[in-house]
């Protein structure tokens, strides 16, 4: 979650300040996960704040600066830019803060806490480190993390409780550094408003989700399972993650989101661990249906699981659309090596379909893949059943393979398990794969995490992501940064799980039947500038596209976002590039780090009628531009948009 500018900001801020110098470290993902756990039960007066200088600047953390479990790392001072590096909690109760009046200094993004230790070289004593002063987290209360706190905002001076009122922070060299009080650059102002009454006991914060996403965090000491080491450009270390393409159920900072199961309240970071997407995976389709014999549908509710997402009941409902009710069949991938399986993946969660018999009513559910809760599991034959061609087109059962003769079957609303001839079962044992439902959705209010109109999905054939990462090696793109950041991929590239999508995983083809593609490799280390390709249609991932009609980014009326089902990012023209590459995907909102609104430059005219009818791309920040194919790229051209020639109308295909 890293801008390029930043890293170029921090790396000389560190090189100056003698003698912190920059560090070249692997994250190692489990030791992280011990070490820095976010404290769910805290008080935070204030969360995910800045804290700005007395000359306005910003206190920023880069985590590839510590060492290998994000420990002794320092705190740069540097222009303000918005950047989850540059938010932070005040925490004044919780496991590591027991003393009224006092308050932990905590980075949001790392959950590391503010630490003075006058033993290290001078220079080097204000550095983040493992609330509690244990590096492996398990510290309970230290005085040397313990800060003078009036509940207020402001400005005031950052006074350690072990520096017994005469030791001071301040700013040296570009660093937060310590010194006797008494000084204008002692004084920090917290960005935020404080939070009212008892302060507010979070979860976590969206900016953890994020963070957790990319350095597989988890909420115990659970060994991550296989770590994919990606080289981060221009910040000299390599982090050990895969690149995330979910964004589950983000609260905001002083919402929990509730769950029905164990923990009580969602755990982003346990999520992020647990629900890990499979982008090296063969997937024989994507985002579709399962319908029982009466013609309704699975349907997941993320919430009605354990603070993890796992133990999700899987009910039977009407068909309606919704995010809940998709699924991915996966032939082959980190959890599945065998032939002729395949698993049940929610497309939403990220969870398999999985059958534990030693279980009481739950027997069937949504469970992480692999079949360990934390995520480390490999492959289990709970969530592996019988797969062929057929099952795409003909209407079969769904029979564990750790079980003989059981098959699934609708129960009071519910998927359980019954007794079988998988040869010749029953008809209420019978189950279809299809697209989602013409049905019109269920009403809502826009916040829950459904598809608002009849979304078109297609069962695609297997396809496998482009750039799947092994083990061992870097994933290479195109542009700037060499390599792909997963961190700054999961902050550009979230997923607007409130947007109302009229259609879901759908193609656009040009007037000759092609269909516009994106290679995620093809841009920067952020996914961002990635041009829009023109190839025969595969039904790759690659070539899927969401239409969101309103969202967090489209807050216009007739008009709609085209967001890469692969990437996240929005179909965007910029016309200040240069020509032949001003039509490209872009982080929605416009800005390179994710932290964009609404941008014209990513609106489109869009009705009803445009699922149907050949349909002209028109961006809504330049009058008589439309999109067309340029020799195997999607490139701008001068047109009449209200009548446009035929090779500059395109069609939406399921």
């Amino acid at each position: 979650m890293l801008v390029s500018t930043l890293f170029t900001v921090l790396a000389a801020g560190i090189a100056t300040a003698a003698p912190v110098g920059r560090r070249d470290v692997t994250l190692d993902a489990a030791a992280t996960a011990e070490a820095q756990k976010f404290d769910a039960s805290a008080m935070r007066a204030f969360t995910a704040t800045t804290i700005k200088t007395s000359n306005g600047k910003c206190l920023s953390v880069n985590p590839f600066s510590g060492d290998f479990r994000e420990n002794l790392t320092p705190v740069n001072v540097v222009d303000c830019n918005g950047s989850k590096n540059q938010t932070w909690d005040v925490i004044t109760s919780g496991v590591h803060n027991n003393v009224k009046g006092q308050a932990l200094i905590v980075s949001s993004l790392t959950n590391a806490c503010l630490n003075f230790d006058p033993r290290r070289n001078a220079g080097n004593q204000v550095l983040l480190f493992s609330c509690g002063g244990r590096a492996d987290g398990g510290g309970q209360v230290t005085d040397s993390q313990l800060f003078a706190f009036n509940g207020g905002s402001g400005p005031q001076t950052l006074t350690p409780q072990s520096g017994k009122n005469a030791v001071c922070l301040n700013v040296k060299n570009g660093l937060i550094d310590q010194t006797a009080c008494g000084n204008a650059n002692e004084l920090f102002t917290f960005g935020g408003k404080a939070n009212t009454g008892t302060n507010t006991k979070a979860t976590t914060p969206a900016a953890v989700t994020t963070k957790a996403a990319a350095t597989t965090k988890a909420a115990a000491t659970t060994k991550a399972a296989t770590a994919t080491k990606i080289k981060v450009s221009g910040a000299g270390a390599t982090t050990t993650a895969q690149a995330p393409t979910k964004n589950n159920a983000a609260p905001t900072a002083t919402t929990p989101v509730k769950v029905s199961g164990a923990g009580g309240t969602l755990n982003p970071t346990a999520v992020a661990e647990a629900q890990q997407k499979d982008n090296s995976a063969t997937r024989a389709a994507t985002g579709v249906e399962i319908k029982d014999s009466t013609g309704q549908c699975l349907s997941i509710d993320e919430t009605a699981g354990d603070f993890r997402e796992n133990l999700i009941p899987v009910a039977v409902k009407k068909c309606d659309g919704s995010a809940g009710q998709k699924f991915d069949f996966i032939t082959k991938g980190v959890h599945n090596n065998k032939d002729g399986k395949t698993l049940i993946v929610s497309s939403l969660t990220n969870g398999c379909l999985s059958f534990d018999p030693r279980r009481g009513n739950d027997k069937i559910h949504i469970f992480s893949c692999g079949g360990r809760a934390d995520g480390s599991g490999q492959v289990t034959d709970s969530q592996l059943f019988p797969f062929s061609a057929a099952t795409l087109t003909k209407a079969g059962p769904l029979a564990p393979s750790n079980q003989q003769n059981t098959c699934f079957v609708n129960t009071n609303g519910f998927l359980q398990p019954s007794d079988c001839n998988v040869a010749g079962p029953a008809a209420n044992q019978l189950f279809t794969v299809g697209s989602a439902s013409a049905a019109p959705p269920a009403a809502g209010n826009g916040n829950a995490q459904t598809t608002k109109a009849p979304a078109v999905t297609t069962a695609a054939p297997a396809t496998k992501t482009t750039a799947a990462a092994t083990a061992t090696t870097p994933i290479k793109v195109s542009g700037a940064g060499g390599t792909l950041n997963p961190t700054a991929v999961a902050e550009s590239h979230p997923r607007d799980n409130t947007a109302t999508r009229a259609a879901t995983g759908v193609q656009l083809k040009t007037s000759d039947g092609q269909c516009l593609s994106v290679d995620e490799t093809a841009g920067d280390f952020r996914e961002n500038l990635i041009p829009i390709n023109i190839k025969k249609c595969d039904g790759s991932a690659g070539q899927k596209f969401d239409f969101i009609t309103k969202g967090v980014h489209n807050d216009q009326a007739g008009k709609t976002l085209i967001v890469s089902s692969l990437t996240n990012g929005c179909l965007n023209f910029d016309d200040r590039r240069a020509a032949g590459d001003q039509v490209i995907i872009f982080s929605c909102g416009g800005r390179a780090d994710g932290s964009g609104q609404v941008n014209n430059s990513q609106l489109f005219p869009f009705t009803a009628a445009d699922l149907k009818a050949p349909y002209a791309l028109t961006p809504s920040n330049a009058n008589g531009v439309c999109f067309v194919n340029n020799n195997g790229r999607l490139s701008n051209v001068n047109c009449d948009a209200a009548k446009p020639s035929a090779n500059q109308l395109f069609t939406i295909a399921a």
